[in-house]
């Protein structure tokens, strides 16, 4: 079983191990954020959901499962090749279009926090955990110089699938209610390189803000 598959399971342990009639310890959410990816080499954008399970009425300690969806990354830039003769340099536009979307598997506890009137919590938290990415990267070479009519001639054309692991770390304040609490989270990851694979990590990997909405089914 390689390491995604690992994850999965684990993901799939998450959703199967608890049980749901302790609707006290469940809440559920959304979230979007925005931040700058050092891997991908550009800004990041993102949204998805989350749920979380705190592990008993006792515990002060959250386990969360998230999804993210980013926006597509589209950038083109220039290189010089060869014609096949060797003879006169054609100038070709690569045209990238990477799209993501990744898992997170996370431990929640809070550090500056207290029950409020009705027994929801306000204050802040920290966040540390484990994350999987997969991106697709598509990528065409256009030939700018034998354009046909309106359209350029393709040269090469391939995709490329590609998954990488991350540690994630988030600071966070909320504010509950009755009606569901807001948040707001500052993170930060340490990635492997997208294009240079395990042998190569970055810290920081991406840095970002996001803000969410999450409910508790009961208070606690």
């Amino acid at each position: 079983m390689d390491r995604t598959s690992t994850f999965r399971h684990v993901v799939a342990t998450f959703l199967l191990s608890a049980p749901f009639s302790v609707l006290g310890q469940w809440s559920a959410g959304v979230m979007g954020g925005a931040g700058l990816d050092h891997g991908w080499t550009g800004p990041s954008h993102w949204a998805g959901g989350l749920v979380e399970r705190r592990l008993s009425d006792s515990s002060s300690f959250v386990l969360r499962l998230s999804g993210q969806w980013y926006d597509p990354i589209e950038r083109a830039y220039t290189e010089l090749r060869p014609n096949s003769d060797g003879s006169v340099e054609m100038e070709v536009v690569q045209a990238e279009t990477i799209r993501r979307y990744g898992l997170a598997l996370e431990v929640k506890m809070p550090v500056l926090s207290a029950p409020c009137e009705g027994g929801y919590h306000r204050g802040a938290y920290v966040v540390a955990g484990l994350g999987w990415e997969h991106a697709q990267r598509h990528v065409r070479g256009i030939a700018v110089e034998n354009a046909v009519g309106t359209e350029a001639a393709v040269l090469s054309e391939a995709t490329d699938r590609i998954d990488r692991w991350m540690g994630r770390a988030a600071v966070g304040l909320q504010y509950g209610t009755r009606w569901g609490s807001p948040f707001v989270e500052g993170g930060i990851t340490l990635a492997s390189d997208p294009y240079a694979g395990e042998q190569h990590w970055l810290f920081p990997g991406q840095i970002g803000v996001q803000v969410g909405y999450r409910y508790t089914f009961r208070k606690r």
